[in-house]
């Protein structure tokens, strides 16, 4: 027993399937993208920083612009976040380490806290040196240093150094 579909059923019914399928693909873009939004408006990447010379032994050198400072002892370099713990305020560098403007709070040269209303230490970022220079991974915040090594050749080097750079 077969059963006549009109042209009229047929035109019908491919429309409502044609529809569902359109609606169907409007929610799965719609879907894709809030599911992959955070990733585009993430704020972590390497960021390039200076030459590795330029740093001098146990210094802080602050990068408002990325919000960190660099703090170099005598053999290794590290990145520490200059934002206070408080609330979140850009951090000054001072002659003991960092100093909150808006509540008080005062850092070491390592992040620890000397005085409140802020209670947790400064966080630390993952270093690198690439072609002799220093890169920042800004974003992503490490409870602990990640020190990096100095080699011999940037030891042997004074800050502002051109000679050294090429031999």
């Amino acid at each position: 027993m077969t059963t006549r579909v009109s042209r009229r059923e047929f035109l019908f019914n491919w429309l409502v399937m044609a529809g569902l399928g359109a609606v169907g693909t409007a929610f799965a873009w719609i879907f894709g993208n809030v599911w992959t939004a955070a990733s585009r408006f993430s704020s972590s990447s390497w960021v390039q920083i200076s030459p590795m010379d330029r740093f001098a032994p146990d210094s802080l050198t602050p990068f408002p612009e990325h919000k960190i400072a660099i703090v170099r002892s005598s053999r290794k370099i590290g990145a520490i976040s200059l934002e206070c713990t408080h609330l979140g305020c850009l951090l000054n560098v001072i002659d003991q380490g960092f100093f909150c403007p808006c509540h008080g709070s005062e850092f070491g040269s390592r992040g620890q806290v000397y005085s409140g209303p802020a209670t947790d230490p400064l966080p630390w970022h993952e270093v690198t040196e690439r072609d002799g220079r220093l890169w920042v991974h800004i974003g992503e915040k490490l409870t602990r240093p990640s020190w990096l090594e100095i080699e011999r050749s940037v030891l042997d080097r004074t800050p502002g150094d051109e000679a050294g750079r090429k031999g």
